[in-house]
């Protein structure tokens, strides 16, 4: 790190520390967004980026900014439901490896992949479902563009557990193009939980996802037409830090953690024979 790198590095890290501290006076808590629509954006940084235990990249600078609205369809009065949510957001991740050079145009090089993405959210007591339409495309040309349909169930069990679990179940089913450059288009399924503890209250936690990844139909092809089940097994440590900001700009949360990837064997092909590959990440987070 150069000294100047050193003293934006340092000025960073002060305004963080002041941040969490309480420099806000007006706190996000204390001025919630009570409207119907929500506005949520951040970036994230990593030393690798996996989609699914599929490799994208691992050298260089990666940079993933996203950002959604979200409509809450529902009013404060209904019965049946507690949320129904309508999403709309992109998701983008941006290298400076290798495969941020995929054209020769400066302006789309570094821009790897962005996502346009839509779904429907329903919740009901401690239960969410979600079903979302996704389209992967690579602005710079790394891979052709896959558009997909998935579905997620997820339970808070918060009020349950001492030390809740968080499980979800996904299904996603492919409608043209494939994630691993297959021959045709396949159907992935994924199990997980992210048990988690409180280590100052409404401040700072830490959680410990678990997903595995299978293929239920092609879509881990093994390099050909053979469906290849098991993807991947992610084991992570997350920590999430909020913070005190003035309550006009939302909440505020910084997140740090690594995840330890078990790839099967079509996965640790596509990693140059490694199956095993661990990743680091930090991100800031806005929410409104």
């Amino acid at each position: 790190m150069t000294t100047s790198a050193g003293r934006r590095a340092r000025c960073l890290l002060a305004i963080v520390l002041w941040a969490a501290a309480g420099g806000g006076a007006e706190t996000a808590h204390a001025q919630e967004n009570q409207g119907r629509i929500s506005l949520s954006m951040g970036l994230d940084t990593s030393n690798a980026y996996f989609f699914r235990g599929i490799k994208q990249e691992r050298s260089g600078l990666i940079v993933q900014p996203y950002a959604d609205l979200s409509v809450n369809l529902l009013g404060a009065d209904s019965d049946s439901l507690s949320t129904l949510t309508l999403t709309i957001g992109q998701w983008n991740s941006l290298h400076s490896g290798p495969s941020g050079a995929g054209t020769a145009d400066r302006t789309t090089a570094m821009w790897y992949e962005s996502d346009f993405f839509t779904g429907l959210t329903v919740g009901s007591d401690n239960l969410t479902a979600g079903l979302t339409y996704t389209s992967y495309l690579s602005p710079n040309g790394s891979f052709g563009t896959v558009q997909e349909v998935s579905l997620a169930l997820s339970m808070d069990d918060s009020d349950r557990l001492r030390i809740p679990l968080q499980p979800h179940v996904g299904l996603a089913v492919e409608l043209n193009g494939q994630a691993d450059g297959g021959q045709s288009e396949g159907t992935y399924f994924e199990l997980g939980i992210e048990p988690g503890l409180e280590l100052v209250a409404d401040r700072a936690s830490i959680g410990f996802p678990a997903t595995v990844g299978l293929s239920l139909n092609h879509y881990y092809e093994d390099g050909g037409d053979r469906n290849d089940v098991f993807g991947y097994f992610d084991l992570g440590a997350v920590a999430t830090l909020h913070l005190d900001m003035p309550g006009s700009v939302g909440t505020w949360t910084i997140s740090g953690g690594v995840h330890l990837l078990a790839l099967g064997d079509y996965l640790k092909t596509l990693n140059d024979g490694d199956a095993l590959q661990a990743v680091g990440s930090v991100g800031v987070h806005i929410e409104y």
